[in-house]
């Protein structure tokens, strides 16, 4: 059984969106997966180099639509994905210089994080960006 199962609650009920936010579902599953296995750190710091560039890109798109339709709350929201951002290139660096064990937390914290703030975050966004044509 998956560790990060995508459901509807997680919808904002834009495709492209929608699709992006399943992808990091598959990564962070991917991630617990090589953890689980204890699978050698070369192989995990390409999937958190991947997750990272991933999100980077996820991000931008959201920020993208935020910033052409004029989105209310761009600010706070991008405040969010550079907190996150710069958290997830703090555990990069750590795990690259040998200064971080990954462990089960961390791949849960990943989870928690992204669950929350689709939940919570993008779910404001949602009707916005249908009104707006984007899908």
């Amino acid at each position: 059984m998956a560790f990060f199962i995508w459901n509807d609650d997680l919808s904002v009920k834009v495709r492209s969106i929608d699709n992006q936010h399943m992808k990091l579902i598959e990564m962070i599953n991917d991630f617990y997966e090589n953890i689980k296995n204890r699978s050698n750190d070369e192989s995990i710091k390409k999937l958190i180099t991947e997750m990272r560039k991933y999100a980077q890109s996820h991000f931008a798109l959201e920020e993208r639509y935020m910033k052409q339709h004029s989105y209310p709350d761009y600010e706070a929201h991008k405040k969010q994905h550079d907190l996150f951002m710069s958290k997830v290139v703090e555990l990069e660096e750590k795990f690259q210089n040998g200064k971080l064990l990954l462990t089960f937390e961390i791949t849960s914290y990943l989870k928690d994080w992204i669950k929350q703030h689709i939940q919570v975050v993008d779910k404001k966004y949602s009707q916005f960006f249908i009104d707006k044509g984007i899908v």
